[in-house]
Parts: C-alpha cells; sequence; structure tokens
C-alpha cells in the first residue's frame, strides 16, 4: 500500500508498474466467455492497444471539444435545477449529483435519453461482477454481470445500427464513421468503452459534485462570494478535488522486482496506490497545491475525462451562484459504505431559491 504523494506519483508513473488483469481462472480471461472485454477497455488496457484506444476516444476530449460541449452541460444543469425549482428540500444526490453526469456522459457516448438510466444500472451491475478492484467476486455475481454485458452488446448494435439517431459528437458516432478503416474498433471495444467511459465519468463525477454541495452547504460564505463573482471557481473545484479524491485508490502490479521508499516490492505484487491519502500528505505537510493532486491519478493512464469533470464541476457551481440564495444542511449527510469510492449516498438540502 503506498499513502504518501511523492511515492504515489512514482508509482503511477513507472512502467515497471501495471494495471492488473481479470484473474487467470476467470469469465473475462484470455480462456473465459467474455476474453477481453475487461483488457479492451482505456481503464485497464496497457502498451498498444491502450494508446491506440487512448488517441480514438481522445478526440471527444480535447479543450476544443469539451468547451463545445459545455454549452450542453450547463443546459442539463438548468433542467435540473428547474425540476426541482421551489422545492425549499432536496436530495443533493439523488436530484443533482447523480443526475448530471447520467446527462453528460450519455450525450458522450451518444446514448438515446430514453436508454440512459437502463445503461446506468447495467454498467453498475457489470461493475459489481467485473473484480477489476476487488480481486474475484462472488460467482452470482460474475453470472449476473456476464448476462449484462450480452445486454449492453445487444444496445450497442441496435444504437450503431441506426447511426441517423445518433448524436454528431460521440463516441458512437465516432465508432461508425471510422468502421472499415484502420482506426476501426471491434464491437468489443466499443462495448468495453461505452462501459469504461459510464463508469469512470459517472461515479466520481457524482462524488465530486456531491462534494462541492456539501462544501457549499457547510461553508455559506462560498455561495455570497460565488454570487458576487469573487470565486476562482476552477480553483474551488481542484480545491474539492484534492480533500475528497472521488476514487480512494488504484491498483498496480509490479512488473518486476524493485524497492519504493526502502521496501522490497516482488514481481507480481499487487500495490494499492492510496490517491485519497497521498493528496491528504500533499495538504497536512503545508505544501501549496493550485492543482488536483492526484486524484485524476498520473503518468500514462491520466484521467482522459479531467477537463470534462472539471467543467461538470465549474457548472455546478456557477449555477449554485446565479439560483440559490442560501442553502444549509437539513440532516446529516449519508456517506457511501463502498471501499474504492469516497463520496456520498445521500445529501440532504435547504435551500432558498433566488
Amino acid at each position: 500500500m503506498v499513502t504518501g504523494y511523492e511515492h504515489a506519483r512514482h508509482v503511477l508513473r513507472d512502467p515497471r508498474f501495471r494495471l492488473p488483469g481479470p484473474p487467470p481462472d476467470s469469465e473475462w480471461s484470455e480462456n473465459g466467455s467474455h476474453a477481453g472485454f475487461l483488457q479492451n477497455m482505456l481503464l485497464a488496457s496497457e502498451g498498444v492497444q491502450h494508446t491506440r484506444l487512448r488517441r480514438f476516444l481522445g478526440q471527444l476530449f480535447t479543450p476544443r471539444a469539451v468547451r463545445a460541449r459545455t454549452a450542453r452541460i450547463e443546459a442539463a444543469m438548468t433542467a435540473l435545477l428547474n425540476a426541482t425549482q421551489g422545492r425549499p428540500v432536496v436530495d443533493g444526490v439523488a436530484d443533482i449529483s447523480a443526475r448530471l453526469p447520467v446527462s453528460v456522459i450519455g450525450d458522450l457516448v451518444g446514448i438515446p435519453k430514453e436508454d440512459r438510466d437502463e445503461v446506468s444500472e447495467l454498467c453498475r451491475t457489470i461493475s459489481k461482477g467485473g473484480g477489476v478492484a476487488s480481486g474475484q467476486p462472488p460467482g452470482h455475481d460474475v453470472d449476473t454481470a456476464l448476462t449484462h454485458v450480452d445486454q449492453l452488446g445487444q444496445l450497442v448494435r441496435r444504437w450503431m445500427g441506426s447511426p441517423s439517431q445518433l448524436i454528431p459528437d460521440s463516441v458512437l458516432t465516432l465508432a461508425v464513421e471510422t468502421m472499415d478503416t484502420p482506426d476501426a474498433l471491434s464491437e468489443m471495444e466499443v462495448v468495453a468503452n461505452v462501459f469504461s467511459l459510464y463508469i469512470a465519468g459517472h461515479d466520481t463525477s457524482r462524488n465530486m459534485l456531491s462534494g462541492l454541495l456539501l462544501r457549499l452547504a457547510t461553508h455559506p460564505r462560498l455561495l455570497t462570494d460565488l454570487t458576487a463573482g469573487t470565486v476562482d471557481v476552477p480553483a474551488e473545484v481542484d480545491r474539492l478535488l484534492l480533500s475528497e479524491a472521488p476514487l480512494t485508490f488504484t491498483v498496480r502490479v509490479a512488473r518486476e522486482g524493485c524497492e519504493i521508499a526502502g521496501q522490497h516490492v516482488r514481481r507480481g505484487d499487487r500495490i494499492r496506490v492510496m490517491l485519497g491519502a497521498a493528496n491528504h500528505e500533499l495538504v497536512t505537510h503545508g505544501r501549496e497545491a493550485n492543482h488536483a493532486g492526484v486524484s485524476f491519478g498520473e503518468g500514462r493512464h491520466v484521467c482522459l475525462g479531467a477537463r470534462l469533470a472539471r467543467t461538470e464541476g465549474r457548472v455546478l457551481l456557477e449555477a449554485a451562484g446565479r439560483r440559490w440564495s442560501d442553502l444549509r444542511l437539513r440532516a446529516d449527510p449519508k456517506w457511501t459504505p463502498h471501499f474504492l469510492h469516497r463520496g456520498l449516498e445521500s445529501l440532504p438540502l435547504e435551500i432558498t431559491w433566488r
């Protein structure tokens, strides 16, 4: 387990450490019924495969692409607030922070609006049975996950079979446009990365947005300053990410024997890089940080959607400054018990609307 900030950065950047693959005797392994699904995710791929997928998907995450998408994120945020307008009490998670990423990632992937909630549930179930972070999950979770991968594949084939109905600047449209070219993704790669983007873009963004709402509710001056336009909003988003990393850790496997901070690591050892702890060390040691620490990872696997996530956070804070004159906790927030994600399960808020 690596908890120090500099050591965390070192492991994440060092090519001697790779992402873990699926258990060799699982259905996700090379000889399993769904071989290649996990390995074809950008989140879990390595080497040439990772470079190829990152180049393909990266077209949708450039500064220009994110700027072009910002107006749609703002519109989605406005629609959520309009739906709760006038209600004195809302659940910040259920009503806002869990819903905005579904809209944003659905738009990015190109999923029809009527299918987005179903896909969200499918991906959550697949994640539970995939064992990417937790090792070997229970057999019934694996069986259910395999069935849901097949269902997701059916949906992807249906969507790609009607290209005229797809969102123009989306993963599915890009996949259709590059068919029969050297850049084409296989069907398995498309399905795997629809799942990958949903999991990476939904849970972490939900946790970040929930954290921002909690910060607004417990720091009254912040809302006042947002309204006055005196807040460095991007810096405020990074400040939250530094103190509450949405993902608590990531895992790497040693390709060869080496040392970390004087400790011997053997080939094949699994290393948990504790992202939240690394960030906290940076803060508690009094080092100045005008960034998000290792909240988005680092090195070749740094989060491709970091710019998009920051935009969601900025849009939320700016909308709050325009629409709310007061925000406070109605009851104690409830934290999710998940060991990988640091986030809220519920956040009862009392709002005074403008």
